[in-house]
């Protein structure tokens, strides 16, 4: 349960740093690649993803030490949730480097 909050709490600090526009959690090769305009809109496609996905893992982390979800809703509901999120950063990376991964 403490590793899901914590990881959640560090997708949000990803979150609000890319809503601050810092770069130093961005590699390199990125910051290199995408001119100003290209990696402001880049980072501000990333804030509602991580924003997301850090809530995800704090609340399903609750839930889980709870127990009010039974495990097969549990595993459906983080499945689809973290999905969705990591499928939003895949849109946004290709969208403007035209690849999916770095």
């Amino acid at each position: 349960m403490y590793a899901q909050i914590f990881l959640g709490i560090w997708m949000l600090v990803i979150g609000v740093c890319h809503f601050l526009k810092l770069k130093f959690l961005l590699r390199k090769s990125v910051i290199d690649i995408l001119s100003g305009d290209e990696l402001a809109s880049f980072q501000k496609g990333l804030i509602f993803p991580h924003i997301l996905l850090g809530m995800t893992f704090i609340i399903m982390g609750i839930f889980g030490n709870k127990g009010i979800l039974s495990l097969p809703v549990f595993l459906g509901i983080y499945i689809i949730l973290g999905a969705v999120s990591i499928t939003m950063i895949l849109i946004n990376n290709k969208k403007h480097s035209g690849y999916y991964i770095w």
